[in-house]
């Protein structure tokens, strides 16, 4: 009779794990939902590099790269900032690119110059964007820039404290290069 109870007695203990792992799995089903919603919801702005969508930029890379490394051998490519040159970089990076530092007011004037290599000189055509580097929400588009003087001058524009950077393109006939500058307006945030 004592086996008899042991039975019974084991027979009436419930175990709660099967509900445990069945309420884990829910859980993890929501959210995976919610997560795929907040993205859905909150989805990233196109940083509008290549001054193009990004499906015409990946169809067409390759030829991107070899036109940019091309009129990089035949011009060199400067932002002036304080009456000095410095040259513009492909991609301007927040760790390693030395901005251009600008008065808590925000006043900037983009100016450029190209410089070429060899006797060959071609007049390009400029354009120009502004934007934050997390979003393209803030762009300023400068449009085409005027020549003066040598030199590729922008309409002057107010920027907001922050971390900006400078889009260019560089359009020679039927070939573009294409470059950013980092603007660092007030005191570094990080």
């Amino acid at each position: 009779m004592s086996d008899s109870k042991k039975t019974s007695k084991e027979d009436s203990k419930k175990t709660f794990w099967p509900y445990g792992i069945a309420l884990f799995l829910i859980f993890m089903v929501c959210m995976i939902i919610l997560t795929v919603y907040i993205a859905i919801k909150s989805s990233p702005e196109d940083d509008n590099a290549y001054f193009s969508t990004r499906q015409d930029v990946d169809a067409a890379i390759n030829d991107i790269l070899i036109n940019q490394k091309e009129l990089e051998n035949m011009y060199n490519f400067y932002i002036i900032n304080d009456n000095k040159e410095i040259s513009l970089e492909r991609k301007a990076n927040k760790k390693t690119s030395t901005p251009i530092n600008l008065s808590e007011d925000g006043e900037f004037t983009l100016k450029l110059k190209i410089s070429p290599k060899n006797d060959s000189v071609d007049k390009p055509v400029v354009r120009a964007n502004i934007t934050r580097f997390a979003t393209s929400k803030f762009d300023k588009d400068l449009g085409i820039l005027k020549e003066n003087n040598g030199e590729f001058v922008a309409e002057p524009i107010i920027l907001e404290k922050g971390e900006w950077k400078a889009m260019i393109e560089f359009s020679f006939d039927d070939k573009n290069a294409y470059f950013e500058q980092f603007i660092l307006v007030g005191d570094r945030t990080n």
